[in-house]
């Protein structure tokens, strides 16, 4: 086990951050890269099916194409169709990709090197595609456990932020407020965010501590706890910031998420629990 060493592990207990470079191989992530290009396809192909769409846009990369698909829309204002082409693109995305990211040996070894071997995937994780200049995808600062009930206030999660693209302060990398963590959770309030669709922190109720921002390149990976006040700020770039945020904790302790199952990453003391793959996570939606 790699994991985290010991000036890395202090430093993320004391600012609640922490950039940890190369986590991850390229190549482990294209199966989930690729089975997003084909959702993109498919949602487009939908949509010149249904003549809402003149083109594909097929040589387009994958930081690209979604966001000219969305552009080369014939009515800007048709919601439900800009919903259609998210579909499968965005929240809680369950597949074989995501699975293999979720469950990566590095990944694990640096939330064992902080709370032990038992490891819980925790039920509330997203993908997030951030397209140029949309609001509706800049988030306020907030907490992560402002959307989690208060009873996993004192459950450590580690929470790990990972970009499919390099994340630059360009395209709208992560900013934290470094020592916020130690706060406790402060009052989140609604329809806030340039897009007003989410929930966070007003201003004047933000502590203090350095506004750090974050930007993370393919490969690495950003952790933050969920105490840790952060934001995304605006994408100014001319191609996507594809993401993630997965979280992971003890499985003895409360999730926030009681009514959705996190599964069992790894175990030592009951290794028979642990999903060892796609099929077995989807079983416990049954």
């Amino acid at each position: 086990m790699r994991g985290l060493d010991a000036e890395q592990i202090a430093f993320y207990k004391d600012q609640g951050y922490l950039l940890v470079e190369d986590v991850l191989p390229i190549e482990n992530l294209e199966l989930l890269i690729s089975e997003l290009n084909e959702t993109v396809d498919r949602n487009a192909r939908n949509a010149q099916a249904k003549g809402v769409l003149s083109e594909l846009f097929e040589d387009e990369p994958f930081e690209r194409r979604l966001a000219r698909i969305v552009e080369a829309v014939t009515d800007q204002s048709d919601t439900s169709f800009s919903n259609a082409l998210f579909e499968g693109l965005q929240g809680k995305l369950k597949t074989e990709g995501m699975f293999a990211v979720m469950t990566h040996p590095a990944i694990l070894d640096i939330v064992e090197s902080l709370i032990g071997p038992e490891i819980l995937a925790h039920p509330q994780f997203n993908i997030r595609a951030k397209l140029p200049n949309q609001d509706t995808s800049v988030v306020p600062w907030h907490q992560d456990l402002g959307y989690l009930e208060a009873d996993a206030s004192e459950t450590f999660m580690i929470n790990f932020w990972i970009p499919l693209v390099d994340a630059t302060v360009e395209n709208g990398c992560m900013e934290v407020i470094a020592g916020s963590h130690k706060a406790p959770l402060i009052n989140h309030v609604t329809g806030l965010g340039p897009g007003r669709n989410f929930k966070g922190i007003v201003n004047e109720a933000l502590p203090d501590g350095e506004q750090v921002e974050c930007p993370v390149p393919l490969g690495s990976v950003l952790l933050i706890q969920h105490k840790t006040i952060h934001r995304s700020v605006p994408n100014y770039s001319d191609h996507i910031r594809w993401s993630l945020d997965l979280r992971y904790s003890d499985p003895r302790m409360p999730t926030g998420r009681d009514t959705v199952p996190g599964f069992i990453a790894r175990s030592k003391t009951h290794p028979a629990s642990v999903a060892n793959n796609l099929e077995d996570w989807l079983t416990l939606f049954e």
